[in-house]
């Protein structure tokens, strides 16, 4: 009997894993939150969550009407940021464009402004921005300060070649500052976040799935056929596991396929790499539905507890778009607890940067150890008893 015990405990878990598979097929619900919902929500999220700023509407108002006004403007529009969507004499009318929201941006240009840039002398360009929306308007204002002070470097260099003048002639050596940006060349906003969206979506499907599946046989009066069989509470875990966990390697490939063809981030790392890092990501979050399933009595409440014990967590305390380095000591703390944050930092190191292990082995020990503390647990807490 003992060479038949493995045999016997992998036929069982075998079983329970088929009878899982079995329902996610004919349950629509969990199909959708399978296969779906993924997709949907990295599409969304890519696209709502991107802090790239581009056609930043603007209103002129050009008092000086000469062609140094123009080249200011179309300094502005050429950037590729900026788009004067309304031009007017009248002040007024460009602060009722800002008030309607119509506009984000006025730029007021003096009537001096080419009789003082001729001369020389210094002259005053109002901006104005919508700071109701202090994102857009933090962006723009940076935008603004790079555009005027690279028209401004520009014409002055002019006056000077123009006088038979120039750095050396004043004994002013050159400054040649070549800048490189490293693992995202293009400083593209997506590369950041949807490397960060798969650690977040993949915390909050994975516990979906597992969150309502011990309840789920309570309400349908199966847990008691559960109960009478001569199955352990690590078996049935571990057939439950499975299923949900080939499931969710399907999601895997679903996610990160999508962001590289459709978002087009570089994947620079390893596949084996990244794949073991989801592996063991998913034991924690598998661990953590099946958890609260163990727990809560009711499908539906354990799978509203699952999105909010992941989705908050993932997105405000992992660093997907808050940097850990800036929260209050004791939030910082709290975030060594949240396995999307060393997940996070593990895609985003195989995406952009094409880390190693020798980079990422704290993260992946960090995961191991929260999946296996996390299996543990929610074995420990199913009991076979009604």
């Amino acid at each position: 009997m003992g060479r038949h015990g493995p045999a016997r405990i992998r036929s069982r878990a075998e079983a329970i894993m088929h009878k899982e598979l079995i329902q996610i097929a004919r349950d629509p619900r969990s199909l959708g939150v399978a296969l779906l919902l993924p997709v949907v929500m990295l599409i969304l999220y890519g696209y709502g969550v991107s802090g790239d700023v581009r056609d930043i509407r603007m209103a002129v108002v050009d008092w000086s009407r000469t062609a140094a006004s123009r080249d200011l403007v179309g300094a502005f529009t050429r950037s590729g940021y900026f788009t004067a969507a309304y031009r007017t004499d009248r002040y007024a009318d460009a602060c009722a464009e800002l008030d309607g929201r119509r506009v984000k941006m006025v730029l007021v240009i003096p009537a001096d402004f080419a009789r003082r840039m001729a001369g020389g002398r210094a002259v005053a360009v109002q901006c104005l921005l919508d700071g109701s929306d202090p994102t857009t308007a933090g962006v723009a204002g940076g935008y603004v300060e790079s555009v005027a002070r690279t028209w401004s470097s520009a014409r002055i260099v002019t006056r000077l070649r123009k006088a038979g003048m120039g750095f050396r002639a004043q004994g002013i050596p050159p400054l040649d500052l070549r800048t490189r940006v490293w693992y995202n060349e293009e400083l593209r906003n997506m590369n950041y976040i949807v490397p960060g969206l798969i650690a977040v979506i993949m915390m909050m499907t994975s516990a979906l799935l597992t969150s309502g599946t011990i309840s789920r046989e309570r309400e349908r009066g199966t847990i008691e056929q559960l109960i009478a069989s001569p199955l352990r509470p690590w078996e049935l875990m571990l057939g439950k596991i499975a299923a949900y966990a080939l499931v969710a390697c399907l999601d895997v490939v679903i996610v990160v396929a999508l962001g590289r063809a459709w978002f087009g981030v570089p994947l620079r790392g390893s596949l084996w790499l990244l794949a073991g890092g989801s592996a063991l990501f998913l034991m924690s979050s598998l661990g953590l539905g099946l958890l609260i399933s163990s727990a809560i009595p009711s499908q539906q409440a354990a799978m509203v507890a699952a999105i909010m014990v992941t989705m908050v967590p993932s997105i405000l305390l992992s660093g997907f778009y808050f940097p850990i380095g800036s929260m209050p000591p004791v939030v910082q703390a709290f975030t060594t607890i949240v396995p999307a944050r060393y997940f996070l930092a593990l895609v985003r190191g195989v995406f952009l940067k094409g880390s190693g292990m020798a980079e990422l082995w704290p993260n992946l020990a960090a995961l191991g150890c929260m999946g296996l503390l996390l299996m543990t647990a929610s074995i420990r807490a199913f009991k076979k008893r009604l």
